[in-house]
């Protein structure tokens, strides 16, 4: 990552990080950097954990590597739950929503599973205007229901970690990795506390683990997100969303929100392209995202024109310019393997790509 880059993106964790989630606790068993494995993977988030996992299933030695544990995208996420990629349908990742609700129900992700559906809402005045008829750039009404649901994505976090654990992989907190390179048939691992070798490397850290010379993902933003005091149920009830059911925009500008334990609402997404801002304006262009985000909550309709702001937080996104999640071969260092690509709503697609990864290694 190149150094402006990464205070950036440091001022924005540091001054808007915390989201509604409780921590991810560690798994029981952690260790120290051991000298040789089969496979590393580098990233304890959902597409790390769910590749690890799948690696220690089939046997294999896997060290999982993390900077810090429940610092990472997946448990900024909004815990919405649905099967399109940013673009819609995308090859292999047919279905991936109800393998995610799935194992979650499975393994006794902490708060449960909840599979009521998303709406689909559209700026378009041709659809009904009841239940719901917004005001966010235009007039939002329902398009559609579809297949889709919530959770609590830190607690998935910690649930996936828990289980990688038990099946035998090795668990690494605190291992900030500086570099990859070859040497002879095996890659160096390189960390700030000391180096391992490993036959084949996984590299699916968040959206700052970024190389100018290398960037399967070029289209990055920080994405910034909202918690509002608890609405009342009358208050919910006017503005038409009677079923609580989360919903998300099917066009830009993105609009997504769903009701959380306790009667909070979350609300996403402003976004702020990295690319045009620095380390000390940061704090006020998240501010002001804040803000707009904040204001278009309170325009949706009358009945929340006095909500009241509980919380923001800030992480970073990146896509490629094909919008889709993907596994990239690095360019440089041969037999590492990048997975990422989100773009803000991925934690099904971050599960299936997780798996889609550990079959690319075993391969």
């Amino acid at each position: 990552m190149s150094k402006d880059l990464a205070n950036v993106v440091s001022v924005a964790w540091t001054l808007f990080s915390n989201g509604p989630w409780a921590a991810p606790a560690l798994p029981e068993l952690t260790t120290v950097l051991p000298p040789r494995a089969e496979y590393a993977v580098i990233g304890a988030g959902v597409t790390g954990l769910s590749c690890a996992l799948a690696l220690a299933q089939a046997g294999r030695r896997v060290v999982v590597l993390e900077r810090a544990f429940g610092q990472g995208a997946a448990c900024r996420s909004g815990g919405i739950v649905v099967g399109d990629t940013l673009v819609g349908p995308a090859p292999g990742f047919d279905g991936c929503e109800f393998a995610l609700r799935d194992w979650a129900l499975q393994h006794a992700v902490a708060g449960g599973v909840d599979w009521s559906g998303c709406i689909e809402l559209a700026r378009d005045t041709r659809l009904a205007p009841k239940p719901i008829d917004w005001d966010d750039q235009g007039h939002l009404r329902v398009s559609r229901a579809v297949s889709g649901g919530t959770l609590d994505p830190s607690a998935l976090v910690e649930r996936l970690a828990a289980r990688t654990v038990v099946c035998g992989a090795s668990f690494v907190n605190g291992a900030e990795v500086n570099r990859l390179s070859n040497e002879g048939n095996a890659i160096a691992v390189e960390t700030a506390t000391g180096r391992m070798m490993a036959d084949r490397v996984l590299f699916a850290a968040d959206a700052t683990a970024i190389d100018r010379q290398f960037d399967p993902w070029p289209v990055r933003f920080v994405t910034v997100a909202i918690e509002i005091e608890p609405p009342t149920g009358d208050q919910l009830d006017a503005i038409g969303w009677r079923d609580r059911r989360p919903f998300y925009t099917n066009d830009l500008p993105l609009l997504w929100g769903r009701v959380i334990p306790g009667g909070g609402v979350l609300i996403g997404r402003e976004l702020i392209d990295l690319e045009t801002i620095g380390p000390g304006t940061i704090e006020h262009a998240v501010a002001g995202a804040r803000d707009r985000l904040l204001a278009r909550a309170r325009g949706l309709h009358a009945a929340f024109a006095s909500v009241e702001l509980k919380r923001a937080w800030a992480g970073p996104i990146a896509r490629s310019r094909a919008g889709v999640p993907n596994l990239a071969d690095d360019s440089r260092v041969r037999g590492v393997l990048w997975a990422g690509g989100y773009g803000g709503h991925g934690l099904a697609a971050a599960f299936r790509l997780g798996g889609l990864a550990a079959h690319r290694l075993l391969s």
